[in-house]
């Protein structure tokens, strides 16, 4: 910014003041005249549950004067000015009991203690209730999204098809259930993305379980943190993180799914648990199974007209979860929790015919925390979370015939087989241990006061073993290797007495290790023995102060580093080649917005959201494809503009509607082409298979007992997205077209519930106008789908 800039920037800015100043005093002491001249009240009350303890977070409404408050740390509200008379104060707590009582204001202090009881019944998702934790977070300085449990609740459909109604995101699919797809968040994606479960970074196993993996009916909610992410996560992320929290389910808890989809797509789920209160032990198991043909037509991206079945893209993952916790031991909580997971992916051709390719892949993980607050010395909390986990992978690709659509056979290149285009066979059996530790110390200094510590240490090994591929190649390609990263966080908060205004500062240090050895394919040189050391450094700032109780200003900025993970490093032993001297991403980000929430404060709980973003991202990590496989290489330098809008409220008591857009502008800011010194052709050209822009809405519309009787409740609602047509590679010349068309897709559901939401019926139809919609390089999706849900729960 020049001078020019800022004296016209001081000029404004005074204007405005001197405008402001004069309106804030009348405002001011107007207030207090009228409140020595009508006599006022005030009540203080605190929310507690059976055992006494204090309930943050509670929503208290008055309904007469149609104002509320949110409880805070210590479960304590505050309504001032009031005027004198009787009220009727509505509290709320997700998992509680509703109360109402009656409070009559006078010219003294009104003390008030209410006692909240557990629900008998179940969980009710009133749009009002259950929003505190979702307002809380919102609340942050860094810029966050959150899709709370009313969303979720009885959904037939997954994570993916419910984020992508969220600003900012979009899907990145290849195909039907099953498929690679990945998170773009404000245009970024993949590894750039962090994806947490419970605050447990599971990136690097994100190519085992997938965010679809996990049903709908097992999540309390999730955050979505955009351009600065919390360092008590631990690993390292660009883009954004997610954060998906798995619901707290009651003592004794029973809860059974089964979905139908277009295209034979199954998916069922169970899960159960048991509180043995005596004893302070929870324990539970879970699990899901998803079968698919993915069966659809799709029109090919390469011949003109030419319309293909997909008959080798069967899919089908089993998982199972348990869980052990104990919460009367010296640690406030220990838990165990063993997953496994096995999956079977045949590999569907496009440009050709695949008819024998498929791969299968194991995973076996065990995740053990402890929890204790108080640790060691008063205001220290400790978080710990540790585990091994064990993978398997296997491609097998040894057919020695391909076909074209026609039908028409041709030999493979290599005569061992390989039909997938890899140019060598494949009969790989990759396994990998890995280790991760992360530690979360935080400590209160004082109420304003508040230091964190967050280390996140990652070990992997890997044990690739293909013989018939080196036998195809005539040379050893895949090597051992062992990988070692470690981010350390260091967090000051600082929020005022009235938390007006809150800081957030961090710094990170970043440290990776890399052993494994390299062989060129196309020489016979001796293989290159690599070692690699890395050491580098971050840090960024968020901050949010609050105008009013309902309006707020938000402003973050940072420098962050994201290591390459194992995947990108060391290829995944099927189509991705090793890439060993990839270098960490480094990004600086600045986002500004502002928030204006009537969450719990009026009955429309209005929201609206307005947030702008930069990013210069350098060293871009993009996926790049070759004649023998695909491979991770260091783009250079990528620019991105945006702007994000969104609004939602609650129209009628019946009625909720949402809407939102999202504009982001990525650039390609490189001064030359990748290894070399000759000018770039595409420099300032919009980055390729990435949407630009991208907007949502949708209406539900809701009602308890619509023909009469009790315990029933009807969600009818319809969703609409739209994105703008983009290209999927650069274009360099007028006939070069290489655009994905725009699309606008509309969806349709309904969901029933009986048995005071013990029972639930949902139906929906996805791509009600059947839309030709394309994705990831051009890829064909599938049109209109329907899919039908059914899920008891018993407690």
């Amino acid at each position: 910014m020049n001078q020019s800039h800022h004296a016209s920037w001081y000029v404004t800015a005074g204007a405005i003041f001197r405008v402001w100043l004069p309106i804030l005093l009348c405002l001011t002491l107007g207030g207090t005249l009228t409140a020595q001249n009508n006599p006022v009240g005030q009540i203080v009350g605190s929310i507690i549950d059976e055992s006494g303890d204090n309930l943050p977070g509670a929503t208290i409404y008055i309904k007469e004067l149609q104002k509320g408050e949110i409880s805070d740390a210590k479960g304590v509200f505050t309504f001032s000015n009031l005027p004198l008379g009787t009220y009727t104060l509505t509290i709320q707590y997700t998992g509680y009991e509703t109360q109402n009582i009656s409070v009559t204001v006078s010219r003294e202090r009104k003390k008030v203690v209410v006692q909240l009881k557990p629900e008998d019944k179940a969980i009710q998702d009133v749009l009002v209730v259950g929003k505190s934790n979702a307002r809380k977070l919102r609340e942050q300085a860094m810029p966050v999204s959150v899709v709370s449990m009313h969303q979720l609740q009885g959904a037939a459909g997954d994570i993916e098809s419910v984020l992508a109604k969220t600003t900012g995101i979009a899907i990145r699919a290849s195909g039907g259930v099953g498929s690679s797809s990945r998170i773009s968040l404000r245009g970024l994606e993949g590894k750039r993305v962090g994806f947490f479960i419970d605050e447990l970074p599971l990136t690097e196993q994100s190519d085992f379980i997938d965010l679809n993996d996990i049903p709908l009916d097992m999540i309390d909610r999730i955050e979505i943190y955009k351009g600065v992410v919390p360092a008590k996560f631990g690993g390292s992320s660009l883009g954004g993180a997610v954060n998906i929290v798995i619901r707290e389910y009651p003592d004794k808890y029973l809860d059974l799914s089964y979905q139908h989809e277009s295209f034979n797509v199954n998916k069922a789920s169970a899960v159960f648990k048991r509180n043995a209160k005596e004893s302070g032990i929870i324990f539970g198991i879970g699990g899901s199974y998803t079968y698919a043909d993915n069966s659809y037509t799709m029109e090919s991206p390469y011949v003109n007209g030419l319309k293909i079945k997909r008959t080798h893209d069967n899919f089908r993952k089993l998982m199972i979860g348990g869980s052990i916790k104990a919460r009367k031991w010296w640690f406030d909580e220990i838990e165990l929790e063993p997953v496994f997971a096995d999956t079977r992916k045949e590999i569907q051709g496009v440009a050709y015919d695949i008819r024998a390719a498929r791969t299968v892949s194991q995973l076996y993980a065990l995740g053990n925390t402890f929890k204790k607050k108080d640790f060691l010395l008063a205001g220290l909390d400790l978080d710990f979370t540790h585990g091994p986990a064990f993978t398997r992978y296997s491609l097998i690709d040894t057919a020695k015939t391909w076909y074209d659509w026609l039908g028409n056979p041709f030999p493979t290149v290599s005569p061992l087989g390989g039909e997938i285009g890899t140019h060598y066979a494949s009969l790989s059996d990759s396994k990998k241990v890995a280790y991760v530790n992360k530690l979360n110390l935080e400590y209160l200094v004082t109420e304003q006061h508040t230091l964190t510590l967050n280390s996140f240490l990652s070990l992997a090994y890997g044990f690739p073993r293909n013989p018939i591929k080196e036998q195809s190649l005539g040379k050893k390609t895949e090597f051992d290797s062992k990988i070692t990263s470690w981010v350390v966080g260091l967090t000051y908060d600082f929020r005022t007495a009235n938390d007006r205004f809150l800081n957030s500062f961090t710094v990170r240090g970043y440290w990776y290790n890399t052993r494994t050895a390299f062989q060129n394919i196309y020489t016979n040189t001796p293989a290159e023995q690599i070692r690699i050391n890395k050491i580098n450094g971050g840090c960024n700032d968020a901050l949010r102060f609050r105008i009013t109780r309902a309006f707020m200003a938000k402003l973050s900025g940072g420098y962050d580093v994201r290591i390459p993970s194992e995947n990108e490093l060391l290829g995944d032993g099927y189509s991705i080649t090793p890439s060993e001297q990839l270098q960490p991403e480094r990004n600086a980000n600045l986002n500004a917005g502002f928030l204006f929430d009537l969450t719990g404060l009026h009955p429309s709980n209005l929201q609206i959201e307005l947030n702008g973003f930069y990013m210069y991202l350098q060293d871009m990590i993009r996926y790049s494809k070759g004649m023998l496989g695909a491979q991770y290489q260091n783009f250079g330098e990528m620019q991105t503009l945006g702007a994000e809008f969104e609004i939602k409220a609650d129209i009628f008591s019946f009625l909720y509607g949402y809407g939102n857009v999202t504009f982001q502008d990525l650039r390609d800011v490189r001064e030359h082409a990748e290894g070399s010194n000759l000018r770039n052709p595409t420099k300032g050209l919009r980055m390729p298979n990435i949407p630009y822009l991208m907007a949502n809405a949708g209406l539900e519309f809701h009602k308890e007992n619509p023909f009469g009787g009790q315990g029933q409740n009807v969600r009818l609602f319809a969703d609409l997205a739209f994105t703008e047509e983009y290209f999927y590679d650069f274009e360099l010349t007028v006939n070069a077209k290489r655009r994905i068309p725009r699309s606008l897709l509309l969806d349709i559901g309904l969901e029933y519930s009986f048995f005071n939401q013990r029972l639930f019926v949902s139906g929906k139809v996805k791509n009600l106008t059947n839309a030709r919609v394309l994705s990831e390089f051009n890829y064909p999706l599938p049109g209109r789908s329907f899919g039908a849900k059914i899920r008891y729960i018993w407690k």
